[in-house]
């Protein structure tokens, strides 16, 4: 069963990230199932950049550390990557480095074209040596850049047609199924968070969840748009919501600082609003384009107060489109904050993916009253009717009465309070049994988000069980036995010290917190 792993390395500018994607694509043309990683540095130029591609006839979730394939459009990223490979070199004749050497440079000076266009040289090359017809690849460029195809064309065909004059094939792919929709994390949260009715959105830039922004600001079914601040963007969020609008933003961890006021206000005005926070490593600036858990406890008690608060984190990009819909649902049926809480390597990796069923919730909203509304009325779930302009509404944040106008009283105060914490039991009832539960070994491995790759593949190679948390806030987790072992990609274990206090029981921790995923070699190494 063919399963590779093929790296492309280069520098900022080197379009080293559209290579990758544009590799799953090829492959995911002929059926595969494909899996990108990225790596790079905060630089607009220079550096390293890195694009992991893995593809296999079975559905995977995570790169390889091993590569199979390494190529190299700049000479000193090689040092940085050769203890990786076991297969083959593929570079830029330009360099004095020990594999097979193709003029890209060459090829691209010929056509007075930049330097980046290099990458397609290397598509082609990789064409030829996985033994793909030139034509699918071709189908690759015009699908992903239309009528501006062309260039990319004309020098991926250059590089196909060097490979077959000089190189042999490594493999000779043929078409095993139907194409495979290949998606970012990022654009399937933003996918399925559409597939809930979502209208709004507000966001200012931060990796690793700009994407969404670049994706939604795209369309015509989603008003998008990026204000002057974190700040601006959730409050745009609230009021849209206010108005009627499902709404959300999109932030990291410093971000998502400058918000915490406002989603206190969301909690008390009752306002449905979606957060799709995603991780990177901290703390202040940290690493900012490399993966991290370490604001789980952060994102469970975001701002000041009691009220109810939805966290839930999805465990791959199929995932994250249900819980893109589904957290927005959530926040609508109960009126309250949510949170979608990723990381830099699920929201940034690509997958071939499928989608999931999910649809719009619909809740009843009141447009139209008689005085002033009774919006924040006691029920005895806590959940009160929603209303919006042109109903005349109140939304307060200071304490309130059922009409929405301040109070100080202190019975008021009480029967209100209680009434929204109400909502808390209703949503652990929603979210029961929400966590996956695989394999039937007699030792558990526990996780959370993007580590479910790794996690899972180890797992089903060992003979481990599986148990992968989404909902956070509410914890919805199944009774666990000492000693499991639980992978995160924090220093201390947030998830474990969470269901070793709730439980009473002690768990084996697997952890790294140096900004990189884990990869199912590393896994094994722990726990063979």
């Amino acid at each position: 069963m063919p399963d590779y792993n093929i790296c492309f390395a280069g520098a900022a500018g080197d379009g080293i990230k559209e290579a990758g994607v544009l590799a799953a694509k090829l492959f995911s043309k002929l059926g595969y199932n494909a899996f990108v990683y990225q790596e790079y540095q905060s630089l607009i130029r220079g550096g390293h950049n890195a694009s992991v591609v893995r593809f296999s006839e079975r559905k995977i979730r995570s790169h390889r550390y091993y590569y199979d394939v390494l190529i190299c459009l700049e000479d000193y990223v090689y040092d940085r990557h050769k203890d990786r490979l076991k297969g083959i070199l593929i570079h830029d004749s330009k360099f004095n480095l020990d594999g097979k050497a193709v003029p890209m440079t060459e090829f691209v000076k010929e056509e007075q074209k930049p330097l980046f266009f290099r990458n397609a040289v290397a598509l082609g090359v990789l064409a030829y040596v996985f033994g793909i017809d030139f034509e699918v690849l071709e189908d690759v460029f015009i699908e992903s850049y239309g009528n501006k195809a062309s260039d990319d064309i004309v020098l991926a065909e250059e590089g196909y047609n060097f490979a077959e004059e000089n190189f042999e094939r490594l493999e000779e792919l043929e078409k095993i199924g139907e194409e495979k929709k290949v998606h970012s994390g990022n654009e399937m949260v933003a996918l399925g968070m559409i597939k809930a009715g979502l209208e709004r959105f507000y966001a200012y830039p931060m990796t690793p969840t700009s994407p969404i922004l670049h994706f939604l600001v795209r369309r015509e079914d989603v008003i998008a748009y990026q204000p002057e601040s974190e700040i601006a963007a959730i409050m745009m969020a609230i009021g849209s919501a206010f108005a009627g609008k499902r709404a959300a933003t999109a932030t990291s961890g410093g971000g998502f600082a400058l918000m915490t006021e406002s989603i206190s206000l969301a909690g008390m005005a009752e306002v449905p609003v979606l957060i799709v926070y995603g991780q990177r490593s901290a703390p202040s600036t940290g690493m900012a384009t490399y993966t991290a858990q370490e604001d789980l406890y952060f994102a469970l008690n975001p701002a000041h107060g009691e009220f109810p608060l939805i966290v839930a984190s999805p465990i791959d990009c199929e995932d994250a489109y249900k819980l893109g819909a589904e957290l927005l649902n959530l926040a609508w049926k109960f009126q309250t904050p949510a949170i979608l809480l990723s990381d830099k390597h699920l929201l940034e990796s690509y997958e071939t993916v499928s989608y999931p069923k999910v649809k719009r919730e619909r809740i009843n909203i009141v447009r139209k009253s008689e005085g002033v509304f009774k919006r924040y009325e006691i029920t005895r779930n806590g959940i009160s009717p929603y209303a919006v302009p042109p109903a005349i509404v109140k939304a307060n944040s200071n304490e309130h009465d059922e009409y929405g106008f301040t109070t100080d009283d202190a019975e008021i105060a009480r029967k209100m309070y209680e009434k929204r914490m109400k909502k808390v039991k209703e949503i652990e009832k929603e979210v029961r049994n929400s966590y996956v539960e695989e394999g039937k070994g007699s030792e558990t491995i526990v996780t959370w988000g993007s580590n479910y790759g790794a996690v899972r593949e180890v797992a089903e190679e060992l003979g481990f069980k599986v148990v992968a948390v989404r909902f956070l806030k509410p914890l919805d987790v199944p009774k666990i036995k000492e000693n499991s072992y639980c992978v995160e990609c924090n220093y201390q274990g947030l998830l474990a010290g969470m269901i070793e206090k709730e439980q009473g029981i002690k768990l084996r921790r697997i952890l790294r917190w140096d900004g990189r995923p884990f990869t199912p070699e590393e896994l094994k190494e722990v726990l063979k």
